[in-house]
């Protein structure tokens, strides 16, 4: 893959979680953030703070740390 391809492939992925977390389910905006937090930790305490922020909200406690258990065990 040359560099225009890594660009383009860049791009393309970081439209594709600017989607998600605008309108995705909490599942799909729960893996996007913890990718990003992967991706980068020191440059995505945003995306951690979201994360926290999530776990706090009642009703959201479970489905994002069951997400993160998922995420955690394939990766």
């Amino acid at each position: 893959m040359d560099y225009t391809e890594q660009e383009a492939s860049k791009k393309s992925s970081v439209a594709w979680l600017k989607t998600v977390l605008r309108s995705g389910t909490v599942a799909d905006k729960t893996a996007a953030l913890v990718l990003m937090i992967q991706e980068a930790p020191l440059h995505n305490l945003p995306s951690l703070e979201s994360l926290l922020a999530m776990v706090k909200k009642k009703g959201g406690r479970r489905e994002v740390l069951q997400t993160v258990g998922r995420w955690q065990h394939y990766h």
